[in-house]
């Protein structure tokens, strides 16, 4: 099993163009085979997003980074975030 915590942090003017594009991922990275769990945070502090995710595998977890829908994500991201993306990947103990 693959989980990790994303947060993601948008410039603040486009926030609300950040959330509403992750929010439509959200099916259809949950059709994905080896999705298990891919679930959207906002922070009720700070303006910032989490995503929860549980993959099968590496493997569906990079089956996953090649969608359409992803990709066209992470090229938002390149004009749209006030900070790197914050990966991290934890093991269940």
């Amino acid at each position: 099993m693959i989980n990790i915590v994303a947060k993601i942090t948008p410039n603040a003017a486009l926030f609300t163009e950040c959330k509403g594009r992750l929010q439509q991922m959200l099916q259809p990275t949950l059709a994905e085979p080896g999705c298990i769990r891919f679930e959207l945070y906002e922070d009720l502090d700070q303006q910032c997003l989490f995503l929860i995710e549980k993959f099968a595998s590496q493997a569906a977890l990079d089956e996953h980074y090649q969608q359409p829908y992803v990709k066209e994500v992470f090229a938002f991201y390149e004009s749209a975030l006030a900070l790197p993306v914050e990966i991290n990947k934890l093991h269940m103990i």
